[in-house]
C-alpha cells in the first residue's frame, strides 16, 4: 500500500495556482508567527498575542461561526489559551515532528526513516488527540467535529491536512475508503477507525513526499506559492481540497477499505 502522486509537476502547479489566493494569504500570514511562538520556551505575550489575534482572523475567514460551524471564543480566550504552559508543550511536540519526518518501513509507522516504537507512537497519538481535543473545546463554542480542530493544528504545526468537506471528498476520490460522509466527529482516541485515520494518514503523506520529493518541489517552484516547498502538511492540504472537484493528483494503491491499519 502506497500513496502516489498520479500527477505531473505542472499539475501540481496548477492545483496550487487554482486554490483561492485568500487562503494562501492566510496561512502566510499565521505561520511565521506561529513559528516563533512555538520556539519561545516558556511563550511570551509578544508572540502570543499577535498568534491569537491572526489565528482566530484566520478560523473565521475559514468558516468559523458560519452556517453550521462552531462559533469562535474571543480574542481575549485565545491569548488565554495559547499561553498555557502545557499546550504550548504539546503544540511544540508535534511541531517537532514535521510531515516531512514521518513515513512507513517496512509497514510500521516511522520517524526519519526508523520504524517507531510503541511507546513512541502512542505519545504521537495521545499528543495529537490532546492538542485537537484542547483546541476545539477551549477556542470554540460547543464544537463536536474534527474540521476545526484540525484547522487549529494545521495553523499553528504545519503538521497535516484538515478534514474539512472538501478534503475528505479528495481523500475519497483519491482511493481512502471511508472518508466522505457528512459529519466527521472528534474521536476521543486512535483506538478505533476514525482516529487510526487522524494519525495514520499524516505517515502515508510523509512517504509520499519523500518518494515523490523531486516532482512535488518542481510543482510548487513553478507555483504562486514556492514557499509552500517548507510545509508539506499544507500541501497535501491544497493538493487534496483542490482533487474534491478537479484531477485526482494523490492517491493511495492499491485501494483498499482498511488502509489506516498501520502499527
Amino acid at each position: 500500500m502506497r500513496v502516489r502522486i498520479v500527477g505531473k509537476a505542472s499539475q501540481i502547479a496548477n492545483a496550487v495556482r487554482d486554490f483561492p489566493a485568500a487562503f494562501h494569504a492566510d496561512f502566510r500570514e499565521v505561520r511565521p508567527l506561529a513559528q516563533q511562538y512555538l520556539n519561545e520556551s516558556p511563550p511570551s505575550e509578544r508572540t502570543i498575542a499577535p498568534l491569537a489575534r491572526e489565528l482566530r482572523c484566520v478560523l473565521g475567514s475559514w468558516g468559523a461561526g458560519k452556517r453550521e460551524a462552531p462559533e469562535l471564543l474571543g480574542r481575549d480566550e485565545f491569548v488565554r489559551v495559547l499561553g498555557d504552559p502545557k499546550l504550548h508543550s504539546v503544540l511544540q511536540a508535534l511541531g517537532r515532528r514535521p510531515l516531512s519526518s514521518l513515513g512507513i518501513v517496512g509497514g510500521r509507522r516511522a520517524f526519519n526513516g526508523q520504524p517507531a516504537s510503541e511507546n513512541e507512537l502512542d505519545l504521537f497519538d495521545s499528543t495529537l488527540f490532546l492538542a485537537l481535543h484542547t483546541l476545539g473545546e477551549r477556542l470554540f463554542i460547543q464544537n463536536t467535529n474534527v474540521t476545526y480542530p484540525m484547522k487549529a493544528v494545521l495553523l499553528i504545526t504545519g503538521l497535516m491536512p484538515a478534514f474539512d468537506r472538501q478534503v475528505r471528498t479528495g481523500l475519497q476520490r483519491g482511493g481512502f475508503a471511508g472518508m466522505e460522509k457528512e459529519q466527521y466527529l472528534l474521536p476521543s482516541d486512535s483506538s478505533r477507525a476514525d482516529g487510526k485515520k487522524i494519525t495514520r494518514l499524516p505517515f502515508l503523506l510523509g512517504r509520499c513526499w519523500s518518494d515523490f520529493a523531486t516532482r512535488l518541489l518542481e510543482g510548487l517552484g513553478n507555483s504562486p506559492a514556492p514557499e509552500l516547498v517548507n510545509e508539506p502538511g499544507r500541501v497535501f492540504d491544497v493538493l487534496l481540497f483542490r482533487q474534491s472537484t478537479a484531477s485526482v493528483l494523490v492517491k493511495l494503491e492499491p485501494r483498499t477499505a482498511g488502509w489506516y491499519h498501520l502499527d
